[in-house]
């Protein structure tokens, strides 16, 4: 779990510390961000992203460059006619400018404090157009330390391996030229990330101490879903091997069946418990030699009668449920997950609902980026994180507890919040629209006397 994230020059965030415990020796398992239109919630999420993508990139590059040249041309010549989902699927190279604050030229920043097992430690990135410092710290051996060390001055790279954590010399010498050759564009962590999946999981073992190992596996096992509207940047469990690629339908081996049940009995759960029309979720199913063709069905209750209805032809607040379900679930089977925009086209009753069933379960963390002024009502506030911004453009992430204001029945987080008390909220009242229809207006008129002159 993340104790702490700070940054310095990343995207809109000048310079800022989202501490994520909830006292001294106890971290969040759930945060709720909130904050005004265009403050830079999305950004806070495209932190963990960052860390994610630095992880796996090295990774991701090897697989792409694996695929038929052919069907890369092909992509292009269609780029334009793919849906936007599609072609973000291959837009997954790890490109550190998209991460810059624009117009800035100081290195950006990213430090993440967090907590495995019990033990404490931090992760340090530092990068330009390339990356320039990078850095672990937590147990080697019995005793924390940095576990690797790496910088680049006057276009040399400095190497400091921990030998308690790469403890065959030759083993780590090859890896010292894996620095030397790919450094910069790549992490470190990636790296070592491609090692691991490259190399014969005894001779890791063997050579590598568990302790960066269980660094990485945490962070491939994490989940962020950053929003653009309602696109995803990043799929759902990308790092993940997922046991049903698709909830709503799909083509798998006859093995899976098992899976398919288990998701049948937990979505049937869910739907009939948070919607009163759905009576039961099951998946059509129809084998053909050793392949299943899945599809789930609601059956609503719609006007007397029972109705079986595909999923893909729920509406897009439904189908947003059970696309983000797989990933909500990680949280409560101790999974890191980010969610940005969590209640986009969801009731704000039913995502209460949903948010308050869940809180108490997670055996992870959850964090999310929402809307929904009704949990301000009924969340402790330890949960309750507000993004706000100064008149000078510097953004703040504090926990509302940290306001030192005593919240009442009669005087709650939701009412102290729209009152301006913990700011991320738009301060302008009104909006001059008749003003905005003079200026139309007047346009339309200059246009008429300029086309009249020319004439």
């Amino acid at each position: 779990m993340f104790t702490y994230v700070k940054a310095k020059n990343f995207k809109s965030l000048k310079n800022i510390e989202f501490n994520l415990n909830k006292t001294k020796n106890k971290t969040n398992q759930f945060i709720s961000i909130y904050g005004e239109n265009g403050s830079g919630k999305t950004n806070i999420v495209e932190l963990f992203k960052l860390l994610q993508q630095a992880t796996m990139s090295r990774t991701i590059d090897i697989a792409m460059n694996k695929v038929p040249k052919e069907f890369w041309r092909i992509q292009e010549e269609m780029s334009n006619q793919l849906p936007t989902e599609v072609r973000q699927i291959f837009q997954l190279s790890f490109n550190l400018r998209e991460y810059r604050m624009l117009d800035e030229e100081e290195a950006t920043e990213v430090e993440y404090g967090f907590k495995i097992n019990d033990k404490e430690g931090f992760y340090y990135i530092k990068f330009n157009d390339e990356i320039i410092e990078e850095k672990l710290y937590y147990m080697a051996g019995k005793q924390r330390a940095y576990l690797f060390q790496i910088n680049k001055e006057d276009n040399k790279i400095n190497k400091n391996l921990n030998k308690n954590i790469f403890f065959n010399g030759k083993y780590t010498e090859e890896l010292i030229d894996g620095i030397d050759k790919y450094w910069g564009k790549y992490t470190f962590l990636s790296l070592l990330s491609f090692e691991i999946i490259e190399k014969n999981k005894d001779y890791i073992n063997n050579n590598i101490s568990k302790n960066i190992l269980e660094v990485i596996d945490k962070i491939w096992l994490m989940t962020v879903h950053v929003d653009k509207g309602a696109l995803k940047i990043i799929p759902d469990n990308f790092g993940k091997l997922k046991k049903l690629n698709n909830i709503q339908k799909g083509i798998v081996k006859k093995d899976k069946l098992s899976e398919i049940k288990k998701y049948e009995n937990v979505l049937n759960i869910f739907f009939t418990q948070a919607y009163a029309d759905i009576k039961e979720v099951e998946y059509e199913i129809n084998e053909e030699e050793d392949r299943i063709y899945y599809e789930l069905y609601f059956n609503k209750m719609i006007g007397g009668q029972i109705k079986s209805i595909p999923s893909r032809l729920e509406s897009d607040g439904t189908r947003r449920i059970l696309n983000q379900f797989d990933t909500i679930i990680g949280s409560l089977l101790g999974e890191t997950v980010i969610l940005d925009e969590i209640d986009n086209g969801i009731h704000d009753v039913l995502m209460k609902n949903i948010i308050m069933s869940i809180k108490d379960e997670i055996t992870g963390q959850l964090i999310i980026t929402t809307h929904n002024t009704l949990l301000l009502e009924v969340l402790p506030k330890e949960n309750i994180y507000i993004l706000s911004t100064d008149y000078d453009g510097n953004k703040m992430i504090n926990s509302i507890k940290d306001y030192g204001i005593k919240i009442q029945k009669n005087n709650n987080a939701r009412d102290l919040y729209f009152k301006g008390i913990f700011g991320g909220i738009p301060t302008t009242n009104y909006i001059d629209f008749e003003e905005i229809k003079y200026a139309l207006e007047n346009s339309e008129d200059n246009e008429e006397n300029a086309d009249g002159k020319e004439t």
